[in-house]
């Protein structure tokens, strides 16, 4: 998903530069291509969607994501309202998380796709099987102030961070997959400006990496995971 926000870089390299007063340099500027989204909407869902256009729904998450880290938990329960806020608004009826997995868990609910239904009368499972805040970019082609391309070993040791977060969308009456999507956040596809530094010591490296971001940054995350809901949305409904 093309984006033009600046994510965290890994190393932090500029920070370093202002604290010790280093002078500035040349402005350069990194790039990375955009990378192509994965969609999959089944005919049957479309047709369900515009004969039903305000479907009730539950938004279930894969137990991979399920963390006893406490700080990444909250995290993630915002995220998840973020995802749930999105779908509401564009006239989904979202039923209790929770109170599904409660009902998910009999054993007959879990062999009977039709008493699940009725039990929890939901009509869509959209599944976040997967979201990755932390997938690492890293280049030393830049462009100069004057256009020209040209590499920097040095350039090579900052890492920039992406983000990739898929669903996976199953009709409970009649246990179909009915849509696979995964949506990509790519840093700098529209350029990062920055001002190169000194090759730092490998201390300089180590100080550096305890002051930085290890993930796209939360508020950038949070925006990242509103725009693939929505584009969400409009691939499952078959608008665009």
């Amino acid at each position: 998903m093309k984006k033009t926000l600046l994510i965290g870089i890994g190393i932090g390299i500029s920070l370093l530069i202002v604290a010790c007063g280093t002078p500035l340099s040349t402005l350069r500027t990194v790039k990375f291509s955009d990378k192509k989204d994965e969609i999959t909407t089944t005919p049957s869902l479309s047709e369900y969607l515009l004969a039903n256009p305000n479907p009730k729904i539950v938004l279930r998450t894969s137990a991979r994501l399920i963390s006893d880290n406490v700080t990444e938990k909250e995290q993630n329960n915002y995220l998840y309202n973020t995802i749930e806020s999105e779908l509401l608004k564009s006239g989904f009826i979202v039923r209790d998380r929770q109170l599904f997995e409660k009902i998910v868990t009999n054993s007959d609910n879990n062999t009977n796709y039709e008493n699940l239904k009725q039990k929890s009368d939901t009509d869509l499972i959209i599944e976040l099987t997967n979201l990755d805040r932390s997938i690492v970019y890293q280049t030393n082609t830049y462009t100069d102030e004057k256009g020209q391309e040209k590499t920097s070993s040095m350039l090579a040791e900052r890492i920039f961070y992406g983000a990739t977060i898929e669903f996976k969308v199953v009709m409970i009456n009649t246990n179909e997959f009915a849509g696979i999507y995964k949506f990509n956040y790519v840093p700098c596809v529209d350029g990062c400006e920055y001002r190169p530094a000194k090759r730092l010591t490998k201390r300089e490296l180590d100080e550096a990496k305890n002051i930085s971001y290890e993930a796209v940054e939360e508020d950038k995350l949070i925006e990242f995971v509103k725009d693939a809901t929505k584009q969400l949305i409009m691939e499952m409904r078959n608008k665009n």
